[in-house]
């Protein structure tokens, strides 16, 4: 994790801020507290970036990492030899060498931050100059809708009903795009105006409050993650009592009660029934057609073994519509299922690492050590922010004990 890498290393440093600390020469100060700018200048770029671009930004953060690890390493050694030196001619020397490491360090990570700081792919949406192949697409571009008929219609019963006011219809469940308040603000200017403005947000805002004012509007909006998204959201958008309507999608059911009433609340169903899972898997590999009769058992088997998954299904039907579809390659599929679905698994996670992606940085470490914990069993909770302390994982706040904080961020 590049957050806990420059943790770590901005902690080494800070012992050596303190004072008393005569092993390291008066001379090396500067270069220590030019280096420690430079990480804290790291540090908050990882911590306000919101982008989209998450393999861009899992790049910059393996960038640190490396950058971030050697440089951590130099440091540590040459600080052993200082502490290990048992005369004044040997301090004297791994002095000298801690200082030239120290030098080349500054550089190193200077250079770095110079690298991350060209890219600014957060803050003004140009494209980084990096260039990485992004994860293959299935060639099937069709949506469907399986397993969720009854909410479908009720959505549309609330959309369309006979209110002046302007409802909210929250729809929480799975996971979908990560909410950026500025991509938001673009998207509505382009569809008020016809064309996308490059300018501040709360220039944007004014834009959209005046396009939407006196108009009769439906905004759809996926996918909230937090009351304070929401907050924005609302403050430019007009109450006319003209019958607009907003349809809001969120992973968190506290922020769809926030919103509104919370009698009314589709969920998206995460395991479909047999019926629906065979449903889905028809409409992605024959879209309109049937399956052919000789398929058909064999093709039950297989989507009985996705068991009710529909990433598993899609992704399923996705490997079978780039075969002949004759009953040999599907036996073969049936028949190395495990590998099949080792790589389901793999599509799956990418899907679903959205909502690790989302998480900020300081909250990524404490949600990584959980996996030092036994499976499915019961975690308590002292027994977990503890060490997540001792790590150094929480941040002090003013007026609150460490403790609080660390249940704050469970």
């Amino acid at each position: 994790m590049a957050s806990a890498a420059l943790s770590s290393l901005m902690y080494t440093l800070e012992q050596l801020f303190k004072p008393n600390q005569s092993f390291v020469c008066p001379c090396s100060t500067q270069h220590l507290q030019s280096l420690y700018q430079n990480l804290s200048a790291l540090q908050l770029f990882l911590d306000n970036t919101t982008t989209k671009d998450i393999e861009t930004l899992k790049f910059i953060e393996k960038r640190i990492r490396d950058v971030i690890y050697k440089a951590e390493d130099k440091v540590d050694l040459s600080l052993r030899s200082i502490v290990l030196a048992d005369c004044t001619e040997n301090k004297e020397g791994a002095c000298k060498f801690f200082e030239e490491e120290l030098v080349q360090v500054e550089k190193d990570v200077d250079s770095l931050r110079q690298e991350v700081m060209q890219n600014e792919f957060n803050k003004h949406g140009s494209k980084s100059a990096v260039t990485l192949s992004s994860p293959e697409k299935s060639t099937i571009e069709e949506n469907s809708i399986v397993g969720m008929e009854d909410d479908f219609n009720t959505i549309l019963d609330r959309l369309t009903a006979q209110t002046d006011e302007l409802p909210v219809i929250p729809i929480f469940g799975m996971g979908g795009i990560e909410y950026s308040e500025r991509q938001m603000l673009l998207e509505l200017v382009s569809s008020i105006t016809g064309s996308k403005q490059e300018t501040s947000n709360g220039e944007l805002m004014e834009i959209v409050y005046r396009g939407l004012k006196g108009r009769r509007f439906l905004i759809v909006i996926d996918d909230i993650w937090g009351t304070e998204a929401w907050d924005q959201i609302q403050r430019i958008l007009p109450k006319d009592n003209n019958k607009s309507r907003i349809l809001l999608t969120t992973q968190l059911k506290y922020v769809a009660d926030y919103v509104n009433n919370p009698d009314f609340l589709p969920h998206s169903k995460s395991f479909l029934s047999l019926e629906d899972s065979w449903n889905l898997f028809t409409k992605k590999i024959f879209i309109k057609d049937h399956c052919p009769p000789l398929l058909k058992e064999i093709g039950k088997h297989i989507v009985q073994q996705c068991q009710g998954l529909p990433l598993s299904i899609v992704v399923v039907a996705g490997l079978l519509v780039k075969m002949d579809l004759t009953h040999d390659n599907w036996k073969e599929v049936e028949e190395n299922l495990d590998s099949f679905f080792g790589m389901v698994s793999e599509r799956c996670q990418s899907i679903l690492s959205l909502s690790y992606n989302y998480l900020p940085q300081y909250l990524r470490a404490c949600f990584l050590y959980i996996g030092g914990f036994r499976e499915d069993r019961e975690i308590d909770v002292y027994k977990l922010i503890r060490p997540w302390i001792a790590e150094e994982f929480v941040k002090a706040r003013s007026n609150k004990k460490l403790e609080v904080v660390a249940e704050e961020y469970l």
